[in-house]
């Protein structure tokens, strides 16, 4: 579904981007012991001309760690059904990964879970969903992760860039009908028709003239790829998924992210701005301002060096170790991909059984979660796993628990992942080391192409 670029922008002409109730403008970590409170909240964002919209949230703005520090999260749930958190991004322990049914029971409404966890790796993550994923994280049920270097990076301002669709129908309300629509599992997920930043229409982000900012770019939508146009600004790009690049690299054309990708860019705003300034979404054939800046002018001409590199957090140097393991993942289905049959819960189903239990995605033949693992291996081993996208449609390929490379023309040689696009038709190796035991998922965020089928999971032992 294109966003409607016509009734976006009367829409947001008429937007108050209010803070939603009970939301708490916490903004840094406060301890070793934070709250977390799982919550239905609603967003002004149309003025007067409709009901506030109904979504679910978080009780944070954005949530801050120390890295190395150790922190005990006590999550909450006061929504109506049960649900869990996954820390996307972060090296982790097994049972803190928040996959529900694989490393821990869901939280039931009512109830808390206590995660536990020492944060090793500085950056840029995110919180969310990990229960019924193709519906709460449609909800809005998602939080901004931020782990801070020991050291902090020189910058003037650090800004969060969270971008997201929400489909809504024509009362301003999200379409919970349309969730689980087949024809949408089968081809590119769910679309929005209203796009925000920061849970808000087209805001504002306050920097002056002639200042350095980090700002911090994440793709939260269910299925949509993001495009950004950061234009008339000098930015370069220091870190991908948390990861520092070993050098910023300059932005050239629009930033494309799939959904769960965070880039940090590092940006230079014009001495001579003022004003407004906007920032454009161009994923779509629709070219529109999605935020802007909002410059205060200075009397101050600054002039900037090429930024210097965020320190490195500590990964394994993988270009002087051979694999361990190496193991293909094909990737089949969806629309007009010639799926014919795949095994669902151990039976072998012809594609029409599969769409009756909403399954037209394969790993290597399998429609959803096997019993058995893709592969075993030792904590320490160096994996490659070769990923053939064999299907009509672009995936976004996330591995929990770890961050590894990939052979992939679209990035930059050496930046370390957690979610890596691909097109249809490509294939790319990936190369990591085996982290932590446990029980690992592999899947696509395109949240219903994993809810139709593609996903899987690795064991990781001591």
């Amino acid at each position: 579904m294109p966003l409607k670029r016509r009734a976006f922008l009367k829409m947001a002409a008429t937007s108050l981007c209010a803070l939603p109730l009970g939301i708490k403008a916490r903004l840094v970590y406060a301890g070793q012991r934070i709250e977390l409170t799982l919550q239905p909240e609603q967003r002004a964002w149309f003025g007067d001309s409709y009901q506030p919209t109904r979504l679910w949230g978080i009780d944070w703005e954005v949530l801050r760690l120390k890295q190395n520090q150790p922190v005990e999260i006590v999550v909450k749930n006061h929504l109506p059904e049960a649900t869990s958190l996954h820390w996307h991004g972060l090296r982790i322990d097994n049972a803190m990964d928040g996959v529900s049914g694989l490393t821990q029971q869901a939280i039931e409404p009512g109830e808390e879970f206590v995660y536990r966890f020492v944060p090793k790796d500085a950056g840029t993550y995110w919180v969310h969903t990990h229960h019924n994923t193709y519906q709460q994280l449609a909800r809005g049920l998602y939080l901004p992760l931020i782990v801070e270097e020991s050291t902090e990076y020189p910058v003037d301002q650090d800004h969060l860039f969270v971008m997201d669709d929400w489909r809504l129908n024509s009362d301003a309300q999200l379409d919970l009908k349309s969730l689980g629509n087949m024809h949408e599992w089968s081809h590119g997920g769910r679309m929005g028709n209203v796009l925000t930043v920061n849970r808000q229409i087209k805001p504002g982000i306050k920097v002056r003239a002639g200042s350095r900012n980090r700002v911090r770019v994440f793709n939260v939508a269910n299925s949509r790829i993001m495009a950004t146009e950061f234009s008339g600004v000098d930015a370069w790009i220091c870190a991908k998924d948390g990861q520092p690049l070993a050098e910023p690299v300059r932005v050239e054309g629009p930033l494309v992210l799939a959904p769960a990708e965070r880039y940090d860019l590092i940006v230079d705003i014009p001495t001579d701005w003022q004003g407004e300034r906007p920032i454009y979404e161009v994923s779509t054939q629709q070219r529109f301002a999605c935020a802007f800046w909002d410059v205060l002018s200075t009397n101050v001409a600054t002039r900037r060096d090429k930024p210097v590199a965020l320190p490195q957090n500590p990964l394994l140097n993988l270009s002087d170790r051979s694999a361990d393991h190496h193991v293909q993942l094909m990737i089949e289905g969806g629309a007009m991909g010639g799926l014919r049959k795949a095994i669902y819960q151990n039976k072998s189903m012809g594609v029409r059984d599969l769409i009756q239990h909403k399954q037209i995605w394969a790993f290597n033949g399998v429609a959803n979660l096997p019993d058995e693992p893709l592969l075993t291996v030792r904590s320490g081993d160096v994996v490659e796993i070769e990923m053939n996208n064999n299907t009509r449609w672009p995936h976004g390929m996330h591995l929990h628990g770890h961050h590894f490379q990939a052979d992939s023309s679209r990035y930059q040689e050496g930046v370390w992942h957690d979610t890596l696009l691909m097109e249809r038709g490509e294939k790319v190796v990936i190369r990591f080391q085996a982290g932590l035991p446990g029980k690992w998922l592999i899947h696509c965020h395109m949240i219903e192409h994993q809810a139709a089928g593609m996903v899987t999971w690795f064991e990781v032992s001591a």
